[in-house]
């Protein structure tokens, strides 16, 4: 059976990789090349004599080719990133997969970052047997992806080989269900959501103020919008406030101690691939906390924040 998902994580890997690269292809049409052609535009039009009823009008035509410009440029901008990405998905399907991590990362230095980058990322730490860091990297994945059915399977079966004996707590149907219905948003979805529905709330508000026939339904879906309104704020504030607050242990295993010190009492043993939440640091140290709200202090070096 472990087999079996270890194949389909691979499968599943591959099929990533090719919309990937799909995403990732740049458009080398004619319209880009032509508009590259106009670099010297904006300076000719803006020394050339003019009256100054029209000044206003140059100033914005050059503004409009200067950001035309910056959009031509875009594909040169980001050659050697697309190089570098689509050689990394050369060195994974041919299983070399060191160097596919090399070719990753070094995409991710440059300043770029997506869902599949972190995706493939992740399949290579999967493949290279590194637990940890491919939990880690899948779940960056799913704060860009999160819908995406691929990416789900395969970080519930790395979820599933952590040595992990810490018994989760009962959680209430209702917080198991909100959980399940705003997993499938970022944060940038969610606050446009807000945003989309506060100017419904406002135009239905509007609306009544000229349309006597729809006033009856106006409280009824008023108060519907605003409680969608305040589930998806809760959402919002949840994710936010464990940004930069949640860490992936990434060496086999890790003693938590009572204290930060290495001569301190060890409390309780960490795993690789275990999540837990950053409390505070300490110098080399970092105080987290586990699902079952045990705390304790391990070495930073052995865990990754994100």
């Amino acid at each position: 059976m472990k087999s079996h998902s270890a194949k389909r994580i691979g499968h599943s890997a591959k099929r990533k990789e090719q919309r990937a690269k799909r995403i990732g292809h740049s458009d080398k049409s004619f319209l880009r090349h032509a508009l590259c052609t106009m670099l010297f535009v904006p300076c000719a039009m803006h020394y050339a004599p003019c009256p100054m009823r029209f000044k206003a009008m140059r100033y914005a035509l050059c503004a409009m080719l200067f950001c035309a410009m910056l959009y031509a440029l875009c594909p040169m901008l980001y050659a050697d990133v697309q190089s570098n990405f689509y050689l990394a998905n050369t060195y994974y399907s041919e299983g070399k997969y060191d160097k596919a991590i090399e070719a990753y990362e070094e995409v991710l230095n440059s300043g770029f970052e997506s869902g599949n980058l972190y995706y493939n990322l992740a399949n290579s730490y999967f493949k290279k047997g590194e637990l940890g860091r491919a939990i880690l990297n899948y779940e960056k994945a799913m704060r860009l992806i999160p819908r995406d059915s691929d990416l789900k399977s395969n970080y519930e079966y790395a979820k599933s080989l952590i040595k992990s004996g810490i018994s989760e707590p009962k959680t209430r149907w209702y917080r198991i269900a909100f959980e399940r219905v705003f997993s499938l948003f970022t944060i940038d979805g969610l606050a446009f959501s807000l945003a989309v529905i506060f100017t419904i709330i406002l135009l239905i508000i509007l609306l009544t103020m000229y349309i006597p026939s729809i006033r009856k339904y106006r409280i009824g879906v008023v108060v519907v919008l605003v409680i969608i309104f305040i589930l998806f704020s809760i959402a919002l504030y949840e994710k936010v406030s464990i940004v930069g607050k949640e860490a992936i242990i990434i060496t086999q295993k890790t003693d938590a101690k009572f204290e930060p010190f290495d001569t301190a009492t060890t409390y309780f043993t960490l795993y690789e691939g275990m999540k837990v939440y950053v409390v505070s640091l300490k110098d080399s140290w970092c105080k987290i906390e586990r699902s079952d709200k045990k705390a304790g202090w391990v070495k930073t070096s052995d865990l990754e924040i994100f």
